[in-house]
């Protein structure tokens, strides 16, 4: 058990060294991290580059942030899970990850989108579609993730658990 430091501003650096702590671990250890840090510094370089308003870059840095803070949080789900269940695989510990893994999915659909919304329309102006169809094309292309997105929720609805037998649901209904 960590000591708690005495005070309120060596409480707060302390804190700041753990966090520090744990985003170096994520970077060195964890491939997706990486990757997600690499297109934020891409979407960021693109930001700039299309000289988006500050909300419009507010709401795209926001949607990043959202990303990899998700992709921290299951990290850690899966750190503490691998470390309670160790050698006895129990099925909530996959249950557990899943949903962790399934919140970075989330976020990264949500950005997609709100990506799509802010930086498509400066983005085909900067490469000749006109502005009509560079807005048109931004929503139209926003509202076909959200359509396949829901279809593919839809779609899980039929799809048995891992600890149903397959067809048992069809023989329910």
């Amino acid at each position: 058990m960590r000591e708690r430091p005495a005070g309120l501003r060596a409480g707060l650096i302390q804190a700041l060294r753990y966090a520090v702590d744990g985003l170096h671990y994520v970077v060195r250890t964890q491939r997706t991290f990486r990757v997600q840090l690499l297109c934020a510094a891409v979407i960021a370089i693109l930001a700039v580059w299309l000289r988006l308003e500050a909300l419009e870059t507010a709401v795209v840095a926001l949607a990043m942030f959202a990303v990899l803070a998700a992709e921290l949080i299951n990290t850690g789900v899966e750190a503490i899970v691998d470390l309670l269940v160790e050698r006895n695989h129990h099925e909530l510990a996959r249950l557990a990850k899943d949903i962790a893994a399934a919140a970075v999915v989330v976020s990264i659909v949500g950005a997609v989108i709100v990506g799509g919304l802010v930086l498509g329309p400066p983005l085909a102006e900067r490469v000749g579609v006109t502005p009509a169809w560079s807005g048109l094309l931004a929503r139209g292309g926003a509202l076909f993730v959200v359509v396949a997105g829901a279809l593919g929720l839809l779609s899980l609805l039929r799809r048995p658990t891992a600890d149903e037998p397959r067809g048992a649901r069809r023989r329910a209904s």
